[in-house]
């Protein structure tokens, strides 16, 4: 009973940790990182010019995905394969689509102007709640998506933690470092996946996979 007491504190403590540094992200980085990005950005005009249009594939990626982890997992609970990848693909394949619903939902909450709408039309900043047309930046849904897959792989595969730790770090940074995405988009998308494949796992903890 401590012991899960004590989880649970912690994990209330983190939260409130993640609130305070977005929130400071918000009010003080976001906008000085994002400007000094877009100035290096058009510094280069091969830098501009690669980055001016990035396609969004994520949609497409979720989608190929969660077939194909749900096509392995369903072939691998008839013969009744209870393991640990049949559990990591049951949690993968629920946590990757339900990632991508819960950003598309906030996204339009939030309806926050993404930098380049901001710096390059010059759109006005900052949150339009549910109205998503000036780019509906808060939070990130590339964080929110690879970080909900990233969280199942260290569940079931500690052995990769920090291997999944340093590529979303660096996915973070790609996102800062194109001005796709403010610092803050990227903590909150970020905890949003974290959270998501944490309460699904605690949902799938105890059932088993034929059940």
């Amino acid at each position: 009973m401590k012991r899960k007491y004590n989880s649970v504190f912690s994990k209330i403590i983190i939260s409130v940790i993640v609130f305070l540094f977005t929130v400071v992200s918000i009010q003080y980085l976001d906008t000085g990182i994002a400007a000094r990005v877009m100035h290096l950005l058009m510094s280069s005009r091969t830098l501009h010019k690669i980055t001016r249009h990035i396609p969004d594939i994520l949609p497409h990626l979720v989608g190929v995905g969660t077939i194909l982890m749900w096509i392995i997992y369903i072939r691998r609970s008839r013969v009744k394969k209870d393991d640990i990848k049949s559990r990591f693909l049951r949690l993968a394949a629920t946590s990757l689509p339900a990632a991508y619903i819960f950003k598309t939902f906030f996204k339009f909450m939030f309806g926050r102007t993404n930098p380049r709408t901001w710096l390059i039309k010059r759109e006005p900043l900052g949150f339009h709640w549910f109205n998503e047309t000036l780019g509906g930046s808060f939070p990130s849904g590339h964080m929110t998506v690879f970080t909900a897959f990233g969280v199942a792989v260290m569940i079931y595969f500690p052995q990769y933690r920090w291997l999944v730790i340093i590529l979303l770090i660096l996915l973070g940074i790609a996102l800062i470092g194109t001005d796709y995405h403010f610092l803050s988009d990227v903590i909150a998308g970020t905890y949003l996946g974290t959270i998501t494949t944490y309460f699904i796992n605690y949902f799938y903890e105890n059932k088993p996979i034929n059940s």
